[in-house]
């Protein structure tokens, strides 16, 4: 592999995309991530070890999301050099920033705030939500030219390049994100868990559906353990519900290792908690759309609800129990690093002889 230099909108957080770059930076023997921001105590560890250079000054890297008016120019004038071809992480800025080799974009999700407005904006007030809807237009025709310039441009799954097709008229190749044990060894959280729970791991978002995979886990007559920053709001033990919040990478390996269940209710581009279970032989119960087309195999890892439904997420939690761990672990198997990287280099190889 040439000099590889990652890119990636913000790291400011321990989302799917964030643990995606850490498995690049592991796998491809990468060393720099170029970025918007970053906030080491908020993302993951393994960026410590990285030469992280970001645009924006640390103390401004926790208001990151408050600051999207300003965030075109700045990810305008954020500079990719010093490598013979970048690999970008995007789900909205760093397919904008100024590479001065080639570059392969692999897409998250096209910007929800554009492209899912209607999600994002459950997070908006009222004036920003406004102000939002009005510009809209004129931030969409700036983002389809920043994709456009891309060298080559990858999709996390085939929901996502449905979506790049519709958000820029492009096409792209799916390589789905590499998928790894979270943790080797694991430790119990300091909170106690019932002997039968199920888990939901996600920000409490409004398109991550996390109520409903609450009211499901109960109809299905299992607690359920909530882990994302913003669930502890949500804790209430005497109803059955545990929110963890964040969790060390030690602590959520234990809780996919003892959970009956994951659960998946959100509108995912692809669904990775699902699989990192998968690995711990933990099935999934999931709704029937978005990534979880590709990352649940029904009958085999789990089970897909027939409607995004109380009752019939809870019948398929009933029926992802039933599932066999071995099974379960063989099939998150087939969504290992190795495999991803592979996927990544005949990209990137056809990249730079065409260019």
């Amino acid at each position: 592999m040439s000099d590889l230099v990652l890119a990636h909108d913000y790291l400011v957080q321990m989302g799917g995309a964030e643990r995606v770059v850490a498995e690049w930076a592991a796998g491809f023997g990468a060393s720099r991530v170029v970025t918007l921001a970053y906030r080491p105590e908020t993302t993951f560890e393994a960026f410590r070890d990285l030469d992280v250079q970001a645009s924006m000054p640390t103390a401004l890297a926790g208001q990151v999301e408050r600051m999207l008016p300003a965030l075109p120019a700045i990810a305008a004038r954020t500079t990719v050099s010093g490598g013979d071809v970048a690999l970008a992480s995007s789900s909205g800025w760093a397919h904008r920033f100024r590479y001065e080799m080639p570059y392969v974009v692999y897409v998250h999700s096209p910007a929800r705030w554009l492209y899912a407005a209607d999600d994002y904006r459950l997070r908006l007030s009222a004036v920003r939500r406004a102000g939002l809807a009005v510009s809209t237009p004129i931030l969409r025709r700036g983002d389809a030219e920043a994709m456009a310039r891309a060298t080559a441009i990858v999709a996390n799954s085939e929901v996502t390049r449905e979506r790049i097709r519709d958000a820029y008229g492009l096409d792209s190749t799916v390589v789905h994100p590499p998928v790894e044990p979270v943790a080797t060894d694991a430790a119990a959280p300091a909170r106690d868990l019932p002997d039968a729970f199920a888990v939901v791991v996600a920000r409490d978002r409004g398109y991550k559906n996390v109520r409903l995979a609450v009211d499901a886990a109960r109809e299905a007559g299992l607690a359920i353990a909530v882990v994302g920053a913003g669930s502890e709001t949500l804790d209430d033990p005497e109803a059955g519900v545990h929110g963890l919040g964040r969790l060390s990478d030690a602590e959520l390996c234990w809780v996919y290792r003892e959970a009956a269940v994951v659960i998946g209710a959100g509108r995912e581009d692809f669904g990775l908690t699902v699989l990192e279970a998968a690995l711990e032989g933990t099935p999934a119960a999931t709704s029937a759309a978005g990534g979880y087309l590709e990352t649940v195999k029904p009958g085999v890892s789990g089970a897909l609800a027939a409607s995004a439904t109380v009752a019939d997420l809870a019948e398929a939690i009933r029926l992802a129990r039933g599932a066999d761990p071995t099974a379960v672990r063989d099939w998150g198997s087939t969504f290992r690093r190795d495999a991803h990287v592979a996927g990544i280099e005949r990209v990137i190889d056809l990249a730079l002889r065409t260019t």
